[in-house]
């Protein structure tokens, strides 16, 4: 039952995002290449965030301090991310299958947020889902009848299609010179929530897991419809 269960949660936790991997990103070597650029800066990110949590000799891996300063470097390297890819746009787009496409730079942010979100969920869950493999379960303590592992791979999952919608908001929210600070804000907020979110799992709170999914599900929702927006009025 354990290779079972660690089968389950991985695919779970993942299996999305490597459907959208080998139906859109695998076929071409320049979106695998955008996608793997993207994941480095994202463990750039989090590799100053762990530095400072060790600086600091936090004792608590998960507070509201540690959550803030990591989203805040994450999204400033997501922006660093933008700007170079705004520096190499003609390159990409002349490279590109479809030079002529509007969808181009969507594109892009699909395949680059995909990246971001599939590393981060894969540095943060990977251990849980190991574990997952031994003779013993840790039953999530808001939700007891479920098991960490299988909260975690929902909260993986909706990570990292989070992750893909905000970076095709921030992309279209960066851009020069109709930055659109709406989509800046609500990428940064919509982040901070969902990871403030993930700590209901841990609470005292009855069913806070399920308030956590709802959360996450919520913010989802949202972003997909603005990204969808975007999308239609490249069309335009």
């Amino acid at each position: 039952m354990t290779i079972l269960t660690f089968l389950g949660c991985a695919l779970t936790a993942f299996g999305p995002s490597l459907a959208l991997f080998f139906l859109t990103v695998a076929k071409d070597a320049q979106l695998v290449i955008l996608m793997i650029s993207s994941a480095f800066f994202w463990l750039i990110s989090i590799l100053l965030a762990s530095s400072i949590w060790f600086i600091s000799k936090s004792d608590a891996t998960e507070n509201p301090i540690t959550i803030l300063y990591s989203v805040l470097l994450q999204e400033l390297f997501r922006w660093f991310f933008y700007k170079i890819i705004s520096r190499a746009e003609n390159g990409l787009i002349l490279a590109s299958a479809n030079p002529t496409s509007p969808y181009n730079i969507p594109t892009f942010a699909f395949v680059s947020g995909l990246g971001f979100g599939f590393v981060n969920g894969l540095v943060m869950y990977i251990n849980p889902l190991i574990i997952s493999i031994g003779p013993g379960v840790i039953m999530c303590k808001s939700c007891p009848t479920l098991t960490l592992f299988f909260t975690g791979a929902i909260t993986t999952c909706l990570s990292i299609l989070l992750h893909t919608t905000w970076m095709i908001l921030a992309f279209e929210g960066y851009r020069y010179p109709k930055r659109n600070y709406y989509y800046i804000i609500w990428v940064l907020l919509s982040h901070l929530g969902s990871s403030y979110a993930t700590m209901f799992s841990q609470s005292d709170i009855k069913s806070g897991c399920v308030i956590g999914f709802s959360i996450n599900i919520v913010l989802l929702i949202i972003s997909i419809v603005a990204s969808v927006r975007t999308l239609k009025k490249k069309n335009l």
